[in-house]
């Protein structure tokens, strides 16, 4: 049944007669609704008015509901208690469930997940849902709290239906397997470049850094997933996180590439305006702690 809410009294005059019916007079409805007596007294007396119907009447002190005003408060009571309930219930299921947060592969298999017994031993019994994927997720539309995102250092967050906060900032280096990048005289240009699904911050990155990306030679290998050893094996070039490649290059086993120019990018909170759940910052400064 759809309602027409321009026929329906005031919510306020509503309440205080409610209020009234349940407390038998003003002043103790005005203590339910933390208002003056006056004021109840006079909104009670609007909805009379709007009605056209009287609905209480002064008995001495108190105040005696009519028969129309006994079948409105009955009717009230329900409407209200059932208001009550409804509300109740959001709140407890919202107070007992945990957060969805969505992040890049990488970053959940490589960087939360090892360490997500730490969060949990800060917050026991928090629940997380975690849903790695390399798609930029509508995280309102899709009932999530949280993305963790990497983004060029210079993209524009200038999101107006989202918040965002920064989380980290790293440096991004290319890393090649050495005899490919001796092959290619040491010149990026020259270099077989990795192909991947999702990468179209990775294609930003590499004009930032001074690469003509429409003259790169690219080697599809079509999961990122396999994007490491694909590097390793000596296929081609990538641009990735510089915290994450140390070992590869302290050993030798990879090279950085002589990049242009030197390039950053930052790890970003993306999360739905309003009301955020209790576990979105705790776990938003904790993801901090991992870089």
């Amino acid at each position: 049944m759809l309602l027409d809410w321009r026929t329906l009294p005031s919510l306020s005059a509503l309440r205080a007669f409610d209020a009234t019916a349940r407390s038998g007079d003003f002043a103790g409805a005005a203590r339910l609704l933390n208002v003056t007596h006056a004021a109840v007294a006079q909104q009670v007396r609007g909805l009379e008015k709007t009605l056209g119907v009287n609905l209480a009447v002064r008995d001495g002190r108190s105040v005696r509901l009519t028969p129309v005003g006994i079948e409105l408060a009955r009717s009230l009571a329900q409407g209200f208690e059932a208001i009550s309930e409804g509300i109740e219930t959001v709140r407890d299921r919202e107070s007992r469930r945990g957060i969805r947060v969505t992040a890049t592969p990488f970053l959940v298999d490589r960087i939360i997940m090892p360490r997500l017994s730490e969060f949990w031993d800060a917050h026991p019994g928090a629940e997380i849902s975690i849903h790695p994927t390399r798609e930029y997720v509508d995280v309102a539309a899709e009932g999530f709290d949280l993305a963790i995102r990497a983004i060029p250092y210079n993209a524009d967050l200038t999101w107006p239906s989202l918040d965002v906060e920064p989380v980290a900032a790293m440096r991004v280096v290319g890393i090649v397997a050495p005899q490919l990048l001796k092959e290619a005289s040491s010149n990026p240009q020259s270099l077989p470049w990795l192909e991947h699904e999702g990468m179209t911050s990775k294609l930003m990155m590499m004009r930032d850094c001074g690469l003509d990306v429409e003259r790169l030679n690219f080697t599809p290998i079509g999961s990122p997933n396999l994007l490491l050893e694909a590097v390793r094996q000596g296929m081609g070039a990538t641009l990735f996180s510089e915290q994450f490649t140390r070992d590869d290059l302290a050993s030798g086993r990879l090279v950085e590439v002589p990049l242009p120019k030197k390039l950053y990018a930052r790890y970003l909170a993306v999360m739905p305006k309003g009301p955020r759940h209790r576990l979105v910052s705790p776990f938003v400064e904790w993801v901090g702690t991992l870089f």
